[in-house]
C-alpha cells in the first residue's frame, strides 16, 4: 500500500527522535499530517470491510457467538473507520474567515461517535450472550474458522503497526480512535479462537459464550479509552508538562527575552494554538521588541510546525496583568 512509505518518511523524521515529541500534535506541518491520516484512514476502511465480509461467512458456517460478537466489532470497525476517513479530511482544511481557528475538532467529534457506537454495540453482545446462555452447543467448521481467524489477526496486526506509525507522526485523535478499536478487534479475534478451539475439542461447551461476556467488558474499556482523548480536546485541556515546557525553553532561547508568563495552549486536531506573555526589558524599542517575537515565533514553528502562535511582549517588572483575572492562575500572575 502507498500508505506505509509516507508515514515510515515523517517517523523517521528528526523531529521525532526523542521519546517525548512522539505522539503529538501540532510536530509536523499540516499538510504532510493530512497526506498521512488521510491515506491510514482509507487502509482502515478497506481491511475493516475485507474483515467484515470474511466474519460474516464465518458465523454463517459456525453460528458462533463469539464470533458474532467479532463481527459486530469489525462492523463498529468500518463505521468508526468511515468516520475517520470524513473527520480527518475535514480537520485538515486551512483556517479561514468563519472558521479562525481550523475545523481540526472534527477529529475529536469523530472519536466521540465511535465511543457511542461502541457503547451501543456492548449492550447489544450483552443482551445475545444472556440470550444464549440456555442454547450453548458445539461448533461446526471450527477448523476454518481458526484458520481464517489466523489470517485477520496478521492483518490487523500489520494495520495497527501502520496506525501506530501515523500516530507517531502526526498524534491524530481521530488515528488513535481507529487504532483503540482495531486493537480491540485484534484481542477479540485472539478470543473468539481461543473459545472456538476450547468449545470445539474440549468439553467445556460454555467457553464460547464466556468469549461473547469477555468482548462486552472489552468494548466498554476501549469507549473510555477513547471517551478521555476525545474529551481532553474537546474541553480544551493543557499540553502535558513536557511539551509547555519546550516551548518555554525555546521562547527563553534568546536571552533578551527575561521571563514567559501566561502560556497556554490547546490542540485541535493536527494543529496546536499557543499564546503566551514575554517579558522584555522595558528600555528596548517596539521595533526591537518585535523582531525578538518574530525570532521566538520563528523557533516553536522550527519544532512545532502547525502551531498558531499568538505573543504578547510586556516590560519585565511591571505589576500589571493583563486579560479577565478569571482566567489566571496565581503562579502565573505578576505581583501587583
Amino acid at each position: 500500500m502507498s500508505a506505509l512509505p509516507d508515514i515510515e518518511q515523517a517517523a523517521v523524521d528528526d523531529r521525532f527522535d526523542q521519546p517525548d515529541r512522539r505522539g503529538r500534535p501540532g510536530r509536523l506541518p499540516p499538510e504532510g499530517s493530512g497526506r498521512i491520516t488521510r491515506r491510514i484512514t482509507a487502509v482502515a476502511v478497506l481491511l475493516g470491510l475485507v474483515m467484515a465480509a470474511g466474519k460474516l461467512w464465518l458465523w454463517q458456517e459456525t453460528h458462533s457467538v463469539g464470533l458474532l460478537a467479532s463481527l459486530v466489532h469489525s462492523l463498529l470497525d468500518i463505521v468508526g473507520a468511515i468516520s475517520s476517513f470524513v473527520a480527518v479530511r475535514y480537520a485538515a482544511k486551512s483556517p479561514d474567515a468563519e472558521y479562525r481557528f481550523g475545523r481540526g475538532k472534527a477529529e475529536s467529534f469523530s472519536a466521540v461517535f465511535q465511543v457511542c457506537l461502541i457503547v451501543f454495540a456492548a449492550l447489544h453482545l450483552l443482551e445475545e450472550v444472556i440470550e444464549r446462555l440456555g442454547h450453548t452447543g458445539h461448533i461446526e467448521q471450527s477448523g476454518l474458522a481458526i484458520l481464517v481467524l489466523s489470517l485477520f489477526i496478521v492483518l490487523t496486526l500489520w494495520l495497527i503497526i501502520a496506525q501506530s506509525w501515523a500516530i507517531r507522526a502526526t498524534g491524530s485523535i481521530a488515528v488513535r480512535g481507529d487504532r483503540a478499536h482495531y486493537t480491540a478487534d485484534l484481542f477479540a479475534n485472539v478470543f473468539v479462537m481461543i473459545g472456538i478451539a476450547i468449545t470445539a475439542f474440549t468439553s467445556f461447551i460454555w467457553a464460547d459464550v464466556i468469549v461473547g461476556g469477555v468482548m462486552v467488558l472489552w468494548l466498554l474499556w476501549t469507549a473510555l479509552k477513547i471517551a478521555r482523548l476525545a474529551w481532553a480536546q474537546l474541553m480544551d485541556m493543557e499540553l502535558n508538562a513536557d511539551e509547555r515546557a519546550a516551548l518555554t525553553r525555546l521562547a527563553m532561547a534568546d536571552p533578551k527575552v527575561r521571563a514567559v508568563h501566561d502560556l497556554r495552549t490547546r490542540a485541535s486536531g493536527p494543529h496546536l494554538h499557543v499564546q503566551m506573555r514575554l517579558d522584555l526589558d522595558e528600555t528596548l524599542s517596539l521595533s526591537e521588541a518585535h523582531d525578538i517575537i518574530l525570532a521566538a515565533e520563528a523557533r516553536m514553528m522550527t519544532a512545532f510546525p502547525a502551531a498558531d502562535i499568538l505573543i504578547h511582549p510586556h516590560p519585565a517588572g511591571c505589576g500589571h496583568s493583563h486579560g479577565n483575572h478569571r482566567f489566571q492562575l496565581p503562579t502565573e500572575s505578576p505581583p501587583g
